[in-house]
């Protein structure tokens, strides 16, 4: 019967414990101060390396070191190059905390551009 009150009672103080030391986190010391990492950047460093390491005699990825990088080396529509760097700006803006007006700023620019294409899509299939 003690041990059993002894083992509840360390238990209780275990919790109590944990909970007061997760109260007593300062803010802005969280991960909401820290950028995350850009996945698209990642992803294009490990697929450089792959195709590198299997001695590929094309290497699609051309040592670009980054997503900005793998963009200029393309060979597609300028339109679609504007396009696609302007939403990676986007996202990458997205990462940091600390550029969340810069984002808002982006992003209605970008929803407000696309709200236009559309009205004059629908405008130009009514005529």
């Amino acid at each position: 019967m003690k041990t059993t009150i002894k083992l509840t009672l360390l238990c209780l103080l275990g919790t109590m414990t944990i909970a007061v030391a997760q109260k007593k986190k300062e803010p802005g010391k969280g991960t909401d101060s820290v950028k995350q990492m850009n996945l698209l950047d990642e992803q294009v460093k490990i697929l450089g390396s792959v195709f590198e390491m299997g001695d590929a005699s094309e290497n699609p990825f051309g040592g670009a070191t980054n997503y900005l990088e793998l963009l200029e080396q393309s060979d597609m529509d300028p339109e679609l190059k504007k396009e696609l760097r302007e939403q990676y700006q986007i996202y990458d803006l997205s990462l940091d905390p600390k550029k969340k007006d810069s984002l808002a700023l982006a992003f209605n620019k970008k929803l407000k551009e696309a709200m236009e294409k559309s009205l004059n899509d629908t405008q130009n299939n009514n005529k």
